[in-house]
This record gives C-alpha cells, sequence and structure tokens, in this order.
C-alpha cells in the first residue's frame, strides 16, 4: 500500500494480507520534528521514508520494517549545522487494549490505541502520522552533537582549553623547578 500519512489505514485488513506500507513524505509534514529542524533554503528538503510490513499479532498488529531520512539539527558542541540521520529499524505492536503483554518480539514497543487519542481508536482506523512523528522524535538526541571521527570546532576548542590548563598549572607552580634542583642537590651530597 502507497499513499499518505495522514490517511486513515484499516491496519487490521492489512495483518490479514500481510501487506506492505509504503510511504514518503518531506520532513515539513512532520510539525514537532520541522520545529526543532534547521532548513537551508539552498539545499532540497528533506524527505522521510518509510516501508513496513503489517502482520498479525494475537492482541492487534505488528508493524515491522525501516525508517529513512535525515534532520538538520544544531551541534550543541560546535553551535554549527549538522545532518543527523534518523534511519534505522521499527518494530510496533498495536493493540486496542491497554495491559501488559507478553510475548512481544524482543525489542519490540507497545502502542496501546486507547492511550493514543489523535492515532485512532480502533485497528480498523488508524492514522500513521503521528505514530511515525513519535518515532523521529525518539531518534533526535536531546543534546545533538556531531559523531566520533566527525570535524567539528567545539572538539579543537575543548583540546585548545585542556592545553591551556596545562599551561596554567606550569604557571601556578612557579617553584617547583627550584624544588628539583634542591631534591638533587640533597641527593649527591
Amino acid at each position: 500500500m502507497s499513499g499518505s500519512l495522514k490517511e486513515y489505514v484499516n491496519l487490521r485488513e492489512l495483518a490479514r494480507k500481510n501487506a506492505a506500507i509504503v510511504v514518503q513524505a518531506p520532513l515539513s509534514a512532520f510539525e514537532r520534528v520541522a520545529a526543532l529542524a534547521i532548513t537551508d533554503s539552498s539545499a532540497p528538503e528533506s524527505v522521510i521514508r518509510l516501508n513496513l510490513t503489517v502482520s498479525e499479532w494475537h492482541k492487534g498488529v505488528l508493524l515491522a520494517g525501516d525508517l529513512e531520512g535525515s534532520v538538520g539539527l544544531t551541534c550543541q558542541r560546535c553551535m554549527d549545522a549538522m545532518d543527523f540521520s534518523l534511519a534505522g529499524p521499527v518494530l510496533l505492536a498495536m493493540s486496542e487494549e491497554d495491559e501488559e503483554v507478553e510475548g512481544l518480539p524482543e525489542g519490540c514497543e507497545l502502542v496501546s490505541l486507547l492511550d493514543a487519542g489523535e492515532l485512532g481508536r480502533t485497528l480498523d482506523e488508524v492514522c500513521l502520522l503521528p505514530l511515525v512523528e513519535d518515532e523521529l522524535l525518539l531518534r533526535i538526541p536531546l543534546v545533538p552533537m556531531h559523531g566520533e571521527g566527525a570535524a567539528c570546532e567545539g572538539r579543537a576548542r575543548i583540546g585548545e582549553s585542556s592545553v591551556m590548563a596545562e599551561q596554567r598549572e606550569e604557571i601556578a607552580r612557579p617553584f617547583s623547578a627550584l624544588a628539583d634542583l634542591m631534591a638533587g642537590k640533597g641527593k649527591g651530597h
């Protein structure tokens, strides 16, 4: 099934068919995520791609697949723009019940439609936009920073400050050389 994330879908029917949901949407379709993003007017808008398989599960339906896309964020170390990948697996169990469920696949998150008002109330009518937006928000770090191996001006500043601290330490002990001389003088005599 291809379509829009704003459309309501019948997950129960899709699960009976082991159907796939393949959707792509611009980042701007996800208002809460777009509010966190840095936009570059010269760059094309980021696109979020969702590829899910819907299958039956004894308490509801399972959504398994992957999410692709990226968002521009501000590195909190150097305050420069960075491109952050939102890509990764998606494994959700959706249920109309609100109870602890045993037998979930490892790494699977339970989404109860009783608590998720904007998603819908039944598996027969679910809007995927808020579900996908929540998944995207969960992938964005609270303190975004360039990854290891990436050029980050903040790392250079942190390195400079440690060098400066070592220099201050040397300055803070002006008589340390005299102490070394005195210690050496006592050994030889």
